[in-house]
């Protein structure tokens, strides 16, 4: 896959770029039909992979966990590493990136259609911790997505300083909890005073499309209220150089 001019001068100026069907519809699908297997029976995973709406409170029709996160699926199933590993997504991340690349880690993300759930503006390095120019997440929708149904949305230049703003913790509301020891799991944004929201862009996508931004670029999602349950597969690389 060969990035066009624009998009790795966006990428470099805005901090984000999107590629249309960077994989097809087809393997988008077949990603989705394993998270809605998860969503209905934990399939023998450890449950450190996990990251599920409140055991008290939720459960499936099986009286398991409900997961709106699956962390490093990658390690578990070929289905999520024939993604993680794809080659369009590889080419892209070692043009973006300046370099050869590998990837770093690796999320599946379930917004149940009962439960709105959203994030807020944030850094993924406030977490991950890699250092400026290094890192590159690839978000893949495996549904379509728009306001009010999961979309990304991202703050163009916010990565130019390449200083990770203060962020405060919180909790969603339902909680989230880590499956493993049933802790609620606290998240990180950037203070709302601290936001210009007018500059945001809204990124709809079709199953297959990718959003490509840097670990120091503001971005959230839109919360799911479109009565179906909304899928992404977030995967993030780094310069195969970093230490």
């Amino acid at each position: 896959m060969q990035l066009t001019g624009q998009q790795r001068q966006q990428y470099l100026e805005q901090g984000y770029t999107v590629i249309r069907q960077l994989i097809s519809v087809e393997e988008a699908s077949c990603v989705r039909n394993r998270l809605m297997d998860l969503l209905e029976d934990d399939c023998g995973w450890p449950s450190a992979h996990f990251q599920v709406l409140d055991p008290a409170k939720f459960r499936n029709d099986k009286g398991g966990f409900i997961p709106i996160g699956v962390q490093l699926p990658a390690k578990r199933e070929r289905v999520f590493r024939d993604i993680a590993d794809h080659p369009n997504l590889q080419s892209a991340m070692s043009q973006l990136l300046g370099g050869p690349a590998k990837r770093f880690t690796d999320q599946a993300l379930i917004k149940h259609r009962d439960i709105s759930g959203q994030s807020f503006f944030h850094q993924d390095s406030y977490y991950w911790h890699l250092a400026p120019k290094q890192g590159c997440n690839a978000w893949i929708a495996l549904d379509e997505v728009a306001v009010g149904a999961s979309a990304l949305a991202i703050l163009p230049g916010t990565h130019k300083s390449w200083d990770l703003a203060p962020h405060e913790g919180y909790y969603d509301e339902p909680s989230f909890h880590v499956a493993r020891s049933g802790d609620a799991f606290k998240r990180w944004r950037i203070p709302f005073n601290q936001i210009d929201f007018s500059g945001e862009v809204l990124l709809s996508m079709s199953a297959g499309d990718a959003a490509f931004f840097t670990n120091y670029t503001w971005h959230r999602s839109e919360p799911n209220r479109s009565g179906c349950h909304k899928c992404a597969y977030a995967i993030a690389y780094q310069l195969a150089n970093d230490e």
